[in-house]
């Protein structure tokens, strides 16, 4: 799937609890409708659910060529269902293509 994947949403500590995370996700949202689907690795499930994000509870996979790598659950993941999003089970596998940096 073509999936749009956040790679980073920051707000410096004076700024923080005034909304602009918010409101720079949704608009983030709003930009991204012609992909399938949305990404993230989450700081928090609980503030990205509240925006309407679902938690991946399958097991997570790295692509690299023909290879198929399991990564650990160090972290979580989370998706975003867009208007070209097919139906998923989250409990299902989930993979993305090697990159270089934080894999998820």
């Amino acid at each position: 799937m073509r999936t749009a994947y956040i790679e980073a949403v920051a707000t410096e500590k004076i700024y923080r609890s005034r909304g602009f995370a918010t409101s720079v996700m949704e608009r983030v949202a709003e930009e991204i409708q012609d992909f399938e689907l949305a990404a993230l690795s989450p700081f928090s499930v609980a503030y990205y659910e509240r925006l309407g994000w679902e938690l991946w509870h399958g097991p997570l996979f790295i692509r690299r060529g023909e290879e198929l790598m399991r990564t650990p659950r160090d972290g979580d993941v989370m998706i975003l269902r867009l208007p070209r999003t097919p139906i998923l089970d989250l409990n299902t596998p989930l993979s993305a293509e090697w990159r270089a940096g934080d894999l998820w």
